[in-house]
């Protein structure tokens, strides 16, 4: 089916404008959280008493934060996107072999590219007096490490993501082509981070887990793919703070050294798999993004999408300076 220019431009506008809305959300998200945290911590007594006790525990304070800040924006998306068909796909299995290839690929090419975007953090920051870490937003929520925490960043979080990125509007943009909705949302999952460390990082990884979406039609593989990779680096921070707090910081070296290795062992592997698969994987995405068009400029030369780039530069910005 040939679309025309209209049909790019409305489609990739609510699109982008659904991206925004998941944004901007975020500040009315942390008010509403703000008056809620404030009226149950106000019911000392009665029926609602406990409602203090979910804003409190380490156990359910951060999810409840993330539900509001963040969840409450997923109604607003859906409406957007209610009226924007999705292409149905066959589903198709995942072999563990092919699972555990393309988890490889994305840790080591998520790898190389948090190491490109260390370094150009480390540029900006002999020039704003910044350390890494103050310009690395998920730095600051790995130090607070309680059990919500945990929860949220590997197993909510991921979910979450993955039901809007490779769910609601990749799933929306395969009608123009795999090659070209796999492309669009690992950028939006890349902009969505707000800051230039996670840009390269989560837009590299958003390429390997928009293949699996495409190729199995499911999001089921790229949600386990994503808690497996946010796991990963949810006990290597967690883990090496435990073994110091246990037995000091010397003993915290060795574990510290057997997670670097591990790195370098899966970064090379994932190297190896990318050499091997990548030319293969992108031929198959490729068969699939339909006819040339001289409206697939309109997938990123749109209101939604440029309003959504500027929230995520504005945010960028205020990260690095």
């Amino acid at each position: 089916m040939e679309y025309k220019r209209r049909d790019y431009f409305i489609t990739f506008t609510m699109l982008g404008l659904s991206a925004a809305a998941l944004m901007a959300y975020q500040y009315a998200g942390a008010l509403l959280f703000g008056l809620a945290e404030t009226w149950a911590k106000s019911q000392e007594t009665g029926v609602f008493r406990w409602f203090s006790w979910l804003f409190d525990s380490p156990w359910t304070a951060v999810l409840v934060k993330y539900l509001f800040v963040i969840g409450g924006a997923y109604p607003i998306i859906a409406l957007l996107l209610c009226r924007i068909p999705k292409f149905k796909g066959k589903l198709q299995p995942l072999s563990l072999a092919a699972f555990l290839l393309c988890l490889i690929a994305a840790m080591g090419t998520g790898n190389v590219f948090n190491l490109l975007g260390n370094l150009v953090n480390a540029f900006f920051s002999a020039f704003n007096g910044r350390t890494i870490e103050e310009m690395n937003p998920a730095a600051e929520m790995m130090m607070d490490m309680t059990p919500s925490m945990v929860i949220y960043a590997c197993f909510l979080g991921p979910f979450m993501e993955e039901l809007l990125f490779r769910g609601m509007i990749l799933k929306r943009a395969r009608r123009f082509g795999d090659r070209t909705a796999v492309a669009f949302t690992a950028v939006l999952f890349g902009l969505m981070h707000g800051n230039l460390l996670q840009f390269f990082y989560a837009a590299s990884i958003g390429l390997i887990l928009g293949y699996v979406a495409v190729r199995t039609s499911s999001i089921r593989y790229t949600v386990l793919m994503h808690m497996a990779i946010n796991s990963f680096s949810t006990v290597m921070v967690a883990g090496q703070e435990l073994v110091a707090a246990a037995l000091g910081d010397l003993a915290a070296v060795p574990y510290s050294m057997a997670f670097l290795a591990f790195l370098v062992f899966m970064t090379a592997g994932g190297a190896m798999v990318l050499w091997r698969f990548g030319p293969i994987w992108y031929r198959q995405v490729t068969a699939h993004n339909g006819e040339k068009s001289p409206w697939k400029k309109y997938v990123y030369w749109n209101p939604g999408f440029l309003l959504f780039l500027g929230l995520c530069l504005l945010e960028m910005i205020v990260y690095l300076f």
